[in-house]
């Protein structure tokens, strides 16, 4: 179905509209093309309602794919994925096996991690992300506080990230504590389980919720009341994530990144919509 949309949304790309958007009667969803852009890369969303992101892509420009090579940050991942993860972690990988091929790793990194990886141009049976729900649990997190993990990630703080930075992508000294043991947790070493945060991933619902709020709710007359003065445009996702924490903890992990709401979640000002207050 998504493909028939796609297509039908590229024999109407002359139209003169102000926006684009596709209606599945059947299911009942449809695509949103942000900006109605005709770029590569442009986000394109299947929603059940104006409000509700069911899951997103991007639009690619005819021959619009990348095999991963050498020195590229995908394809390090492929590689971890491919030789690694997919024996410890095979939860994150459905329909994968270790015997699949390097590109059906690549489309995989690239539908259920949106920007990680684009997509290969070697032929692939992945066609789009298989990965259901995606929701963190905090079952077995442990926030490192004394012995080897906590020394490890010390270690990384004050002198690993500063001699050997190319160990922790995504990372700079700035990060937390809690962000640099998910690191150790995530490519398992240091003795670390996984910290009781969780900073949200593309295709997790606390992502598309708090990715709405930031893009659109803080900016919409109905819904900016519902946000404390200290969120706006240029606040960050994290800072989104943890006031969704605070308010709907059901719906979104506190982050691993440090932000200034929870630090200051006592402060009245940050109180939650009357219908949400713990």
């Amino acid at each position: 179905m998504a493909h028939c949309l796609v297509a039908l949304f590229l024999a109407l790309a002359n139209c003169s509209v102000a926006a684009y958007s596709m209606e599945s009667v059947k299911v009942g969803h449809f695509l949103s093309v942000a900006g109605a852009s005709l770029d590569s890369g442009v986000k394109v969303h299947l929603r059940s309602s104006q409000r509700k992101i069911e899951g997103q892509s991007e639009l690619l420009s005819e021959g619009s794919c990348h095999d991963a090579v050498p020195g590229e940050a995908c394809y390090d991942d492929t590689i971890w994925a491919k030789g690694h993860a997919i024996n410890t972690r095979p939860q994150w990988y459905p329909g994968l096996t270790n015997e699949s091929s390097f590109a059906d790793f690549q489309a995989h990194l690239h539908y259920c991690y949106w920007s990680r990886c684009p997509m290969p141009c070697a032929s692939t049976s992945q066609q789009k992300c298989e990965m259901v729900g995606r929701f963190w649990s905090s079952d077995n997190c442990q926030d490192a506080t004394e012995g080897r993990c906590y020394n490890n990630v010390n270690w990384a703080m004050e002198k690993g990230i500063i001699f050997k930075p190319q160990w922790y992508p995504g990372l700079t000294e700035q990060s937390s504590f809690r962000q640099f043991q998910f690191h150790l947790f995530q490519y398992e070493v240091g003795g670390c389980l996984e910290p009781c945060c969780h900073d949200a991933l593309p295709g997790e619902r606390c992502h598309e919720d708090a990715a709405w709020a930031m893009s659109h709710g803080i900016n919409l007359p109905e819904s900016s009341h519902a946000y404390p003065q200290s969120l706006t445009n240029q606040s960050t996702f994290a800072e989104f994530q943890a006031y969704l924490h605070l308010c709907y903890p059901d719906r979104c992990p506190e982050p691993c990144a440090s932000t200034v709401i929870m630090a200051s979640q006592h402060d009245a000002g940050m109180d939650c919509p009357e219908t949400h207050k713990s």
